[in-house]
């Protein structure tokens, strides 16, 4: 192992065994790290889920039943119930919730997914004999220490983001790793145990469900597992694992959330909902959005008609924009409806640089490198190639020499 730091060390004829009292810099031989195999500590399936000392996400939209599913999964450890490395040994499990009541949702929840209540432990901070909020960037020492001496081993955090100051700008990416995700990184592998965080999605077009996480792209980069989670127009509810850094992404289930009767420790009869995993899904969670989105969400009345009718005219290959225009239009659709269903369906407007001409494609269309045909008329009404404006002008025109995606 070689040494050095950046401290003033003690010259060739100073005292020996001096020691460095600065930051110190150390190259450590491969040879010298032991590895391993990934300890799951979720597997479902037949695959390992959840990995040994990380994070991981369930991500969804509201109302999906994240913070449901959390509490199945919560219940499930503390009962020694879920498959992996604690299944038959039931942990301690710590819940720290910030926007729903514990008295009202969060007991009541967890007991109707039938979780050991003497093995669920609730985080209290006190300032000044007052309530306070809980900052891991702050905190993190001490949770550690009470997590260690209560043998708390896995954590949930319902938001992800509630334990965060409100002069964190989550969408900086150095900020967010450093006063959340970075902390709760390092909490779960102290702990030895897991840590569960819950997050929002924001609009996904493209059905890329770690890219839509709400924040900075750091949500994504730091946990080691993501789920997301989603409900279709008909009610059906999909799981779905969209990131697994040790192992398969291959899983996609239907679930329920059920409503359920339970007795409060006041003897009152409360009706709360509660998770359950129906079966497998032939469809993923990204696949649910983008159905969505093809369905012309914020168009207005009749927009799925234009979603679905936009996703049949680009079934074929990319077009060129002033000829979509004038189809729709032929369809009785207006230039800015179609703009708004584009953009939900997430339909780019790319200007072809040589053709000096617009065209909409796909996300997967322009992954693949497509471009309208030579022989497709730039308008219905003259085939004859000539330059055109772009029907959705932004700051991106002007850039002749390279394809320019218009986003707005």
């Amino acid at each position: 192992m070689t040494t050095a730091n950046n401290t003033a060390t003690a010259s060739p004829g100073g005292r020996s065994g001096e020691r460095p009292t600065g930051r110190v810099l150390e190259l450590i031989s491969a040879d010298d790290i032991e590895d391993d195999a990934p300890t799951w500590v979720w597997e479902y399936d037949g695959g390992g889920r959840m990995m040994l000392g990380t994070l991981a996400i369930l991500a969804g939209r509201p109302g999906v039943g994240k913070s449901t599913a959390a509490r199945w999964l919560a219940a499930g450890f503390t009962t020694g119930a879920h498959e992996g490395c604690f299944h038959g040994k039931p942990q301690n499990v710590a819940y720290i919730a910030t926007e729903e009541s514990w008295r009202h949702m969060i007991k009541p929840s967890l007991r109707a997914a039938g979780a050991d209540m003497s093995r669920i432990k609730c985080v209290q901070v006190s300032k000044g004999g007052k309530e306070s909020k809980l900052l891991v960037a702050s905190d993190e020492e001490a949770l550690t220490a009470a997590f260690i001496d209560a043998d708390v081993s896995v954590v949930i955090l319902d938001p992800l983001m509630g334990t965060v100051d409100g002069k964190t700008d989550i969408y900086r990416n150095n900020e967010t790793r450093d006063a959340v995700l970075t902390p709760w990184s390092r909490i779960a592998d102290k702990i030895g145990g897991l840590v569960i965080g819950i997050a929002h999605l924001t609009k996904a077009p493209s059905g890329d469900i770690v890219a839509a996480i709400q924040g900075s792209s750091a949500f994504g980069e730091v946990a080691r597992s993501v789920f997301g989670f989603a409900k279709d127009d008909d009610g059906n509810r999909i799981m779905s694992q969209a990131k697994n850094s040790g192992g398969r992404e291959d899983l996609a289930l239907e679930y329920a959330i059920d409503p359920v009767e339970v007795i409060t420790d006041t003897g009152k009869r409360a009706e709360v909902a509660r998770f359950q995993i129906t079966g497998k899904s032939d469809r993923n969670v990204g696949d649910v959005l983008r159905e969505q989105s093809r369905g012309g969400r914020g168009s207005g009345v009749g927009g799925a008609a234009v979603g679905r009718w936009l996703a049949e005219y680009l079934a074929d290959g990319p077009r060129w924009a002033a000829a979509g225009i004038a189809a729709g239009e032929r369809e009785g659709y207006s230039k800015d409806r179609l703009k708004r269903a584009r953009l939900d369906c997430g339909i780019e407007s790319v200007r072809d640089g040589k053709a000096g001409r617009w065209y909409w494609a796909t996300a997967e269309q322009i992954t693949a490198e497509q471009k309208p045909g030579t022989d497709e008329p730039v308008t219905l009404a003259d085939p004859a190639p000539k330059r055109e404006v772009n029907p959705f002008p932004g700051p991106s025109e002007g850039h002749a020499d390279t394809a320019t995606r218009v986003s707005q």
